[in-house]
């Protein structure tokens, strides 16, 4: 039960420090000059860090097989992604970029957990 509960608080975790960098983000983009053509980039890269932390944060509580529980946090985190995408959005569409995208964040997450697991 403990175990469900740290992969719960690290998906949390994860959320919020998305919302947070993509808020500081989105500030950036409407009052400097930066150019909108970066969005799709960065926010694949906001979303693997934050996987990574969720499953560092997850697996450090753990202290065991950080790279399974790690790979479950960003593969649950992608999973609530997707979810929220498609009742967001009238015509999503889920294609091989999208699979490509949880693939990476899945195994950033298990990577997160290894580090987690390993952190003294």
């Amino acid at each position: 039960m403990t175990k469900t509960i740290h992969i719960l608080k690290g998906l949390g975790y994860a959320y919020i420090l998305t919302l947070i960098i993509l808020l500081i983000y989105n500030l950036l983009l409407n009052y400097t000059d930066i150019s909108a053509n970066s969005i799709s980039l960065v926010t694949s890269f906001i979303t693997t860090i934050s996987a990574t932390f969720g499953g560092f944060y997850a697996c450090k509580n753990i202290k065991e097989k950080g790279l399974i529980y790690g790979f479950i946090v960003g593969l649950c985190y992608m999973l609530l992604l997707i979810i929220m995408f498609y009742l967001a959005k009238e015509n999503y569409i889920f294609d091989i970029t999208v699979l490509y995208k949880s693939l990476l964040v899945s195994v950033a997450g298990g990577i997160g957990g290894v580090l987690g697991v390993n952190f003294k």
